[in-house]
């Protein structure tokens, strides 16, 4: 039988400080480069998003989905930190990475049934 123990709130509440160092592979952040592996790797640093954050950025999208992933972006990314101007420059294909990494980080992605 496994014992179970009761959570504290320190324990519940410390996955949403953790910082993830995240590797960007070289064809997502330059893809009309070639293929040869750049010199050093790029490393970004993500916070997973919390609940509040996650609400506030589903409101503020409300009327403009657009905004949603943006919004998420410029949330989560710690290092380097962009302003919401800078994060509308990014090309599509760094922003589906990013987008997929701060889910998986922020535990938002689906089940396989």
């Amino acid at each position: 039988m496994n014992a179970q123990m009761e959570p504290t709130p320190e324990e519940l509440l410390a996955g949403s400080t953790v910082i993830f160092n995240v590797v960007v592979p070289p064809h997502i952040l330059q893809p009309t480069q070639s293929n040869e592996q750049s010199e050093a790797d790029v490393v970004v640093q993500l916070r997973p998003l919390t609940i509040g954050t996650f609400g506030l950025i589903m409101k503020a999208g409300k009327n403009d989905p657009s905004l949603i992933p943006l919004l998420m972006i410029k949330e989560s990314l710690v290092k380097p930190a962009l302003s919401l101007e800078q994060v509308k420059k990014m090309h599509l294909g760094l922003v589906n990475f990013l987008i997929a990494q701060i889910r998986q980080i922020s535990g938002l992605t689906e089940k396989k049934t």
